[in-house]
């Protein structure tokens, strides 16, 4: 079954589970905590006292900009390897099932 040959309610399906795929959430996390903290960074890159707490690493800014990193590579991993449409189709159709063998077990 390839992604053409989907229904409608299929293909919704994919594009919603594609939406709320884990490493799009981590990402968005990522990249928002690594602006905040970026920021920071930037704003308190002359603090003498905070340069010499941290060995004299200004540790918001690199921290900040990993973060950024992880967050952007994030949504580069979920942009280039997606989560098969034939799998989600199958995944929903064992779970139908799934259900239906309970609700005969309760009926029985």
């Amino acid at each position: 079954m390839s992604e053409k040959n989907l229904t409608s309610e299929q293909e919704e399906l994919v594009k919603s589970t594609r939406r709320f795929d884990l490493r799009r959430i981590l990402g968005a996390l990522f990249v928002v905590y690594g602006l905040i903290v970026g920021i920071t960074g930037l704003v308190t890159v002359g603090a003498t006292d905070e340069l010499k707490r941290t060995g004299g690493i200004a540790i918001n800014l690199w921290t900040g900009a990993a973060m950024l990193v992880l967050g952007i590579l994030f949504f580069v991993w979920d942009r280039l390897s997606p989560v098969p449409a034939e799998d989600i189709v199958k995944s929903e159709e064992q779970q139908e099932e799934e259900r239906k063998a309970g609700e005969a077990k309760l009926d029985a």
